[in-house]
């Protein structure tokens, strides 16, 4: 039996024009890198890259009851959101474990809309039914990813060059805020968001319009960038990735997304076996390293101390702006690493809290 073909974005041709290195991510057909990732990465640190983000999920949650509904599901007090203010939270099982990590838009009114990750898009899709259902609310859940695009423009210079396309003034536009604009009559969602630890913004249209913003980035000199680029910048700054840092046997307190888990709040799903996981206390811990000699760390190798391995790396690679490899990893707590075992090799370390390099924007806001 032949798999499904992987799905392609409304900017996919545009991306072979430009020589982009198509691969199979999430069962999207995305590009990894065009010349050079380290060119991609040193351009979006320096002045504006452009990314392809259209495959991950944009769901809307429409109804009367759709706010409480959505604060139902993830582990922050999403009602506590300003409108127009985008939010970091988690959707967790019963168990503790972390479904996805996702982005809130609130909405006017009651209306919420959601940014997922491309591999759990169906499955919380479907998990939203079963608690619709279940909890017999009425509400319209919409998935709005095939009849639009979504691009991410990030780097010192994105507030000038997106202000400047969109004819708006951005530079009073706050931190995980999103505001509506319209360009030839087409209207998008502009947010001030992004995973790169840079200023940025991220703009979802039609795919018509997505197509147009995208030439006219590029033809303002911006950077087309791949995978490969967005998942070294994220991990310059320590951004957890689903897959990596996050599965459905995570414990969120080990990574420290305690910050995004409001435990006073009403009740929400998983909310007893995190406060049961908090009250343990914490058998390992997401800890940052960077290598003091040459290698490059991958996910899988083992952390060592004392002779023994104490943890494993969830996320490496070598950063650009460090010149050296870093990771972060899971690591027993109580235990200071001392090596990363590469290829037989113990490559010595040192312990260091992320960000890696200095970030232009916050931190993620806390809830409030």
């Amino acid at each position: 039996m032949n798999p499904d073909p992987p799905l392609r974005t409304c900017l996919s041709d545009l991306h072979r024009e430009s020589g982009g290195r198509m691969v199979d991510f999430a069962g999207w057909e995305m590009p990894v890198q065009y010349e050079s990732i380290q060119k991609e990465h040193l351009a979006t640190r320096s002045s504006v890259g452009i990314f392809d983000v259209g495959h991950m999920g944009r769901i809307s949650i429409s109804g009367e009851n759709a706010l409480d509904f959505v604060n139902r599901l993830v582990t922050r007090n999403i009602a506590a959101l300003k409108v127009r203010q985008v939010g970091y939270t988690l959707v967790c099982n019963t168990e503790g474990g972390v479904q996805d990590d996702i982005l809130v838009y609130r909405g006017e009114g009651s209306t919420v809309s959601l940014v997922v990750n491309a591999s759990n898009r169906q499955k919380l899709l479907q998990w939203f039914q079963e608690c619709r259902e279940s909890q017999g609310d009425n509400i319209e859940i919409r998935d709005n990813t095939p009849a639009t695009g979504m691009i991410a423009v990030q780097g010192p210079g994105a507030e000038v060059v997106t202000g400047h396309i969109l004819r708006q003034d951005l530079s009073r536009m706050g931190y995980y805020h999103w505001r509506e604009a319209s360009l030839l009559g087409t209207p998008i969602c502009v947010s001030r968001t992004g995973y790169t630890g840079e200023d940025g913004f991220e703009l979802s249209a039609p795919p018509e319009m997505i197509r147009k913003l995208w030439l006219t980035l590029f033809s303002a000199g911006a950077e087309p960038c791949g995978l490969g680029a967005r998942d070294i910048l994220r991990l310059e700054i320590g951004y957890p990735l689903y897959g990596h840092e996050l599965t459905e046997q995570t414990n969120p307190w080990e990574i420290g997304l305690g910050r995004v888990i409001d435990l006073g709040k009403s009740d929400f799903i998983g909310k007893t076996s995190l406060q049961a996981m908090k009250d343990r206390g914490l058998s390992k811990r997401l800890t940052g390293l960077v290598l003091k000699e040459r290698g490059i760390p991958r996910e899988g190798y083992p952390v060592i101390a004392g002779g023994k391995p104490v943890g494993t790396v969830t996320s490496g690679g070598y950063s650009p702006c460090r010149k050296a490899g870093v990771a972060m990893a899971l690591v027993e707590t109580g235990c200071v690493p001392e090596a990363i075992e590469i290829r037989g090799q113990a490559i010595p370390v040192s312990v260091e809290k992320p960000p890696f390099i200095p970030s232009r924007v916050k931190a993620i806001p806390k809830p409030k």
